[in-house]
């Protein structure tokens, strides 16, 4: 399984299903936990859900320092927004991110709002890829073209579910902007 694969859902959670849904697998490192069975964690007995949830925790610092920790070449952060996402992360106010890295307020914000901005844009990107790889999309596009759609109901993706409940909260700027 390599990351390119995987659907946003998943990188959200940090695990994927397999075996029609019978297998939970970390992303991170591949450790697998069957649905219906008990696993001891934390001194206790889970489900093999609550298993993979509990180990991204355990072993790889939770889902965000798990992506994080991915090499540049697949998360796409420099080094500064490796350090104000960390620090967004870790709920630190501006003045005290501009401390720790020695760098100004305003500058701070300025990297939020180009943050916020990334955001928008990989939202773009990824709904133009679904135009053009989205089978389902591209045969209503084709039969819309050719007139000869009855009926149509968008099709449901898991970057609706996933984005619609993330705010614009990163600079005043955005909320003025609805960009859900």
């Amino acid at each position: 399984m390599e990351i390119k694969e995987l659907t946003l859902s998943e990188l959200i959670e940090g695990y994927t299903t397999l075996d029609n849904g019978e297998r939970y697998v970390c992303i991170f490192c591949g450790e697998s936990f069957e649905k219906e069975m008990m696993y001891q964690s934390r001194g206790r007995y889970v489900t093999g859900k609550r298993a993979v949830m509990e180990h991204i925790i355990d072993e790889h610092g939770g889902v965000f320092n798990g992506l994080m920790s991915l090499d540049k070449q697949i998360n796409g952060f420099s080094e500064m927004q490796r350090e104000i996402l960390c620090g967004m992360h870790a709920e630190k106010d501006n003045k005290e991110l501009a401390e720790e890295l020695d760098i100004s307020v305003a500058t701070v914000r300025t990297h939020k709002f180009n943050i916020q901005r990334m955001k928008r844009e990989a939202k773009i990107l990824l709904a133009c890829l679904a135009q053009i790889e989205d089978e389902e999309i591209v045969s209503i596009r084709k039969k819309l073209e050719e007139g000869t759609l009855k009926t149509y109901a968008p099709p449901k993706h898991d970057l609706d579910e996933n984005m619609s409940n993330v705010g614009n909260s990163l600079h005043p700027f955005f909320t003025q902007f609805i960009l859900k």
